[in-house]
């Protein structure tokens, strides 16, 4: 590798966003974030167990205790959100009945929205409209 392509892959991986983390204030981390940052909360939509997953000295006859069936993979929730828990106050101080009436959505999107939750995108931000309408009054 010569120095030239070393210092754009240097530059590159600086200029990369930490997408483990949040920034100090929660929100995404992007490749200008500077301070301490915060854990990212992962939430995994169904747990599927793997298959055997094996070391390939098995095969050769080897010790058959080398495969390990305790493996899952973790599929990623689709258009689900959890508000975070700054959002859940507020949503929480303007009462459930009250954003019910306001975004005329019925009880259970809007529980689940206050107790941190996963619900669709778009519900919670049909419920963050209707919280900053009634922020307004």
């Amino acid at each position: 590798m010569n120095p030239d392509s070393f210092r754009i892959v240097l530059r590159h991986y600086l200029g990369k966003p930490e997408v483990k983390s949040l920034a100090h204030d929660g929100t995404p981390c992007l490749g200008t974030t500077q301070g301490l940052l915060k854990r990212s909360t992962i939430r995994a939509g169904k747990i599927v167990p793997v298959g055997k997953e094996t070391d390939r000295r098995w095969e050769q006859g080897e010790d058959p205790s080398m495969v390990d069936s305790s493996i899952y993979t973790y599929e990623k929730l689709t258009r689900m959100m959890v508000a975070d828990v700054e959002e859940r106050k507020s949503l929480a101080a303007i009462g459930i009945r009250r954003l019910m009436r306001e975004s005329k959505l019925s009880q259970a999107p809007v529980s689940k929205a206050v107790k941190g939750q996963p619900i669709k995108l778009r519900t919670l931000t049909v419920i963050r409209q209707a919280a900053a309408r009634l922020a307004a009054e």
